[in-house]
């Protein structure tokens, strides 16, 4: 860092409670030359990441503590995806993309920055990120995601305080549902929010907030449409002596389809929408060694012009984390999903999800963890008048490797399965990836 800025940097005060964080996973701190259509980049960018390693080696005393002001994080990977498309065991890639071959090698080489000091009540944080993806076959979804996440944890008295946020999150959209297999559809989340609480004592807060949330495909993709909903919420906490906590959050929302100047009539495509939610959530520390989180919520969609797609229900999901031990610790989650999906057999998913999530810290420097994660998805609210009832369960397990020979250093290696079977023809299919990365943290 340049000497200047790091002096007024260190001129800021520390004796912040507050915290503003913007984070950007995945987001480029350089800008590289791709072409027109964005896929000529092979390894520049991988090189231009090797060519500051030795740089970062020199900056050793930016390491990435809680307190540091500046930390530099990279990292590579690589992994093999043997069913790169989610395909059927007796289905073959579109004629179009030349070849029959359905795995392929990805590499992702990743740089991230980011920086925190607090000011009087406030703190500011910002992270800032590089993920470069290259395929070795389909070069045609070789991508640069540019992702950023920012927030101020504002405070104007110790009991007046809330968060000012902004985030962005830029990736591939998973072919078991896109099936553009030539075409290159990138999904972009962004949201920005503001949010207060007030403690009008310790067990009473008070809640309010507004927030923006924004979901683009750089492909049209219409079962997930580009959409857009701005919602402002109220809430009450109450917080037990115990450490628990109770809340109610009521929220309104209006939404459109920004993708859409009007109504779609053939295909019974809306272009706005209201959402409510009315939620409860709890936090529980059971034990010393046990914490549990619940959240209910119960949530209806309606929209301007085609009844048939709303829907509503009951969404929510209960977490228990368990420290068996001071070396492993296990994780369990029960959920209800809602999520619009709008095609002519339907409208939206119901998925219930359970996720076990183990972890055993091994010795100092070796952890090794894993995840099995079982979803049923039900396709509602068709408007068809042949309507197909789809049902499909998936399937997740995933082991993975940690180990850490510096403290700057972590060298991991996965291995993961993910299988899909339904009731609807040419719609299973089994993937197994295998991957090894290394992150250094300065």
């Amino acid at each position: 860092m340049h000497p200047d800025i790091t002096g007024i940097l260190r001129a800021i005060p520390s004796d912040a409670r507050r915290s503003l964080s913007l984070r950007r996973q995945g987001s480029s701190c350089a800008e590289f030359s791709t072409g027109e259509n964005g896929t000529q980049l092979t390894s520049l960018s991988l090189l231009g990441l090797s060519a500051l390693l030795p740089l970062l080696f020199i900056a050793q005393n930016a390491r990435a503590d809680a307190e540091d002001l500046l930390s530099v994080t990279t990292s590579i990977a690589v992994k093999h995806d043997d069913n790169l498309f989610r395909l059927a065991d007796d289905a073959q890639p579109p004629a179009t993309l030349g070849t029959t071959q359905k795995s392929d090698d990805i590499t992702t080489a990743a740089l991230t920055l980011k920086l925190g000091k607090s000011y009087s009540l406030q703190r500011f944080e910002l992270e800032a990120s590089l993920i470069d993806h290259r395929y070795k076959t389909f070069e045609h979804l070789n991508f640069t995601a540019h992702n950023y996440a920012a927030a101020w944890r504002w405070s104007l008295t110790p009991r007046l305080h809330g968060n000012l946020s902004s985030d962005r999150k830029e990736a591939l959209n998973s072919f078991s549902d896109y099936t553009g297999y030539n075409i290159r559809n990138l999904r972009t989340e962004e949201n920005q929010r503001f949010d207060a609480v007030f403690e009008a004592s310790a067990a009473w807060h008070l809640l309010g907030g507004i927030a923006q949330s924004t979901r683009t495909n750089s492909e049209e993709f219409l079962e997930e449409g580009d959409t857009r909903l701005n919602s402002a919420e109220a809430g009450l906490r109450h917080v037990f002596r115990s450490g628990s906590s109770l809340t109610y959050t009521a929220r309104q929302g209006r939404g459109e389809f920004i993708n859409l100047s009007q109504p779609v009539a053939s295909s019974l495509l809306d272009n706005r929408f209201e959402q409510s939610e009315n939620e409860i959530q709890l936090v529980w520390p059971v034990t010393a060694k046990t914490a549990l989180d619940a959240r209910m919520t119960r949530i209806s969609r309606t929209h301007a012009h085609f009844e048939s797609r709303d829907y509503s229900g009951i969404t929510g999901k209960i977490g228990v984390k368990w420290s068996i031990s001071e070396k492993s610790t296990l994780s369990a989650s029960l959920a209800r999903e809602l999520d619009s999906f709008q095609s002519l057999s339907s409208s939206y998913i119901s998925t219930d999800r359970l996720t076990l999530s183990p972890s055993w810290q091994i010795s100092a420097k070796t952890a090794l963890r894993g995840q099995l994660d079982y979803a049923k998805r039900d396709y509602r609210g068709t408007v068809s008048a042949a309507p197909d009832d789809r049902a499909d369960s998936v399937r997740r397990a995933m082991l993975a490797l940690e180990w850490q020979p510096l403290r700057e250093l972590t060298v991991s290696a996965s291995l993961q399965n993910e299988s899909r079977s339904s009731n609807q023809a040419g719609l299973d299919y089994d993937s197994t990836t295998a991957g090894i990365s290394a992150q250094l943290n300065f």
